[in-house]
């Protein structure tokens, strides 16, 4: 039992930095109109399931809470993306990490039972939140206003995402590649014809992107949830911010605002005290 809790917490630790990682290369991609990036990262990915489910044979028919849950996790990747790409990749870290909150909140819409605990940390989130937005500075101009907006709804829709549960049993692999392929239809419209084709160095980065911080972790997180119980590997995830702030030092040389400094600890703690127990 301690070998398999080890090992869940490790490859959920090894999911949460890669997720951690993602706001990096879309601001290494900034030179690209943000349309360019969606398309690039999604083609990427989407070329590279499709090579890796031919060669492992892992295509199954998807079912239609499949088709459900890749609308969401599409509308997630293309929300994530525009946030990174117009906020500082710290702030909307963070706010993307506060889907538990949202679960929260939809619970409290179906008139679902509450503990005085779960109202605590959601009242700690929600003021952790508003403390980051407010004192973000000069940098709250009005594109980061929303790139921090499109962070709160990529939370959002990852709380409607987590509702599937076992709906999604067996349909991972499809629910990414359906994503994938969704977020390139729906992204192709809005890249800039007259934009120019990635470099060598920005190709690096979309199959980085792909392969490191979108197909890699969507593979991990529901083996680690295999080994430890869901509530675990999602106070696992808590960890993402820490890992994007370390990445955003050693890569960006960004240092963390005063927002991140006071904000951060009531949003992970709030998020945290929102978890549900069993």
């Amino acid at each position: 039992m301690a070998s398999n809790t080890g090992k869940g917490t490790a490859l959920a630790l090894l999911a949460s930095a890669q997720w951690g990682a993602t706001g990096i290369w879309v601001a290494l991609l900034r030179d690209l109109p943000t349309g360019t990036t969606l398309v690039f990262r999604f083609l990427t990915a989407t070329l590279l399931l499709t090579v890796l489910l031919a060669a492992l044979r892992g295509f199954r028919r998807p079912n239609r809470a499949a088709l459900e849950g890749g609308v969401l996790l599409a509308a997630y990747y293309v929300l994530a993306t525009v946030g990174f790409y117009l906020s500082d990749v710290v702030t909307v870290s963070l706010l993307v990490a506060t889907s538990p909150f949202f679960v929260m909140l939809l619970r409290l819409l179906r008139r679902e039972g509450l503990h005085g605990r779960e109202v605590l940390g959601g009242l700690l989130a929600f003021a952790g939140v508003a403390m980051v937005l407010l004192l973000g500075g000069p940098a709250s101009a009005e594109s980061h206003l929303v790139g921090d907006l499109c962070g709160l709804g990529a939370a959002l829709v990852m709380a409607l995402y987590s509702r599937a549960g076992d709906r999604l049993r067996g349909q991972g692999w499809n629910v990414v590649w359906i994503a994938c392929a969704l977020g390139l239809l729906v992204s192709v419209p809005f890249a800039d014809p007259m934009a120019s084709v990635p470099d060598g160095g920005q190709w690096a980065l979309f199959l980085g992107l792909a392969a490191f911080s979108t197909l890699a972790p969507g593979y991990l997180y529901p083996l680690a949830c295999q080994h430890i119980s869901a509530t675990s590997a999602t106070v696992v995830r808590l960890s993402t911010p820490f890992f994007t702030a370390l990445f955003a030092l050693l890569v960006l040389g960004s240092a963390l605002g005063v927002q991140h400094l006071l904000g951060a600890p009531l949003v992970l703690v709030g998020v945290y005290l929102t978890l549900p127990r069993r």
